[in-house]
């Protein structure tokens, strides 16, 4: 994939780049060099604009910015990377909770635990708005 999309973006910047630098001709054989290089340069940035696409979907699905779908039997209650590619991830199975070990070669139960781990309360979205308004209140009143 990589080596595609590099040689798609060089063909563009050969064809550039192999364009005459001598001073332009009359009549048709300018217009058909001049529709030839905007086409090069349309193909280009088509191109370009594909490749930051991709890129910035790549990046979004390795910081996990990409909202997992919902499940009501499962649900991840929180993970953390203990490799380049392995994790820890504790699971909501019903009632109960389970540790498991996620990495390359699959999915392993590490532990079902006998009483569910309490972790702290998620923030509302709405918590770091309020807590800017009151320090602004606080900054005004001084």
């Amino acid at each position: 994939m990589r080596l595609g999309l590099a040689a798609c973006l060089a063909v563009p910047v050969a064809a550039l780049a192999a364009a005459p630098a001598t001073a332009p001709a009359t009549g048709a054989a300018s217009t058909a060099g001049a529709a030839a290089t905007g086409f090069v340069t349309v193909a280009f940035s088509l191109l370009l604009i594909l490749a930051v696409i991709v890129g910035l979907a790549w990046v979004a699905t390795r910081l996990r910015l990409t909202p997992r779908a919902a499940s009501t039997g499962l649900k991840v209650l929180a993970d953390v990377a203990v490799g380049a590619k392995e994790r820890v991830v504790l699971l909501k199975v019903g009632d109960g909770q389970a540790l498991v070990g996620v990495g390359a070669d699959g999915v392993r139960s590490l532990v079902l635990l006998e009483r569910p781990v309490e972790l702290p309360p998620e923030s509302a979205p709405g918590a770091f708005a309020e807590r800017l308004r009151t320090l602004m209140q606080a900054g005004i009143k001084r």
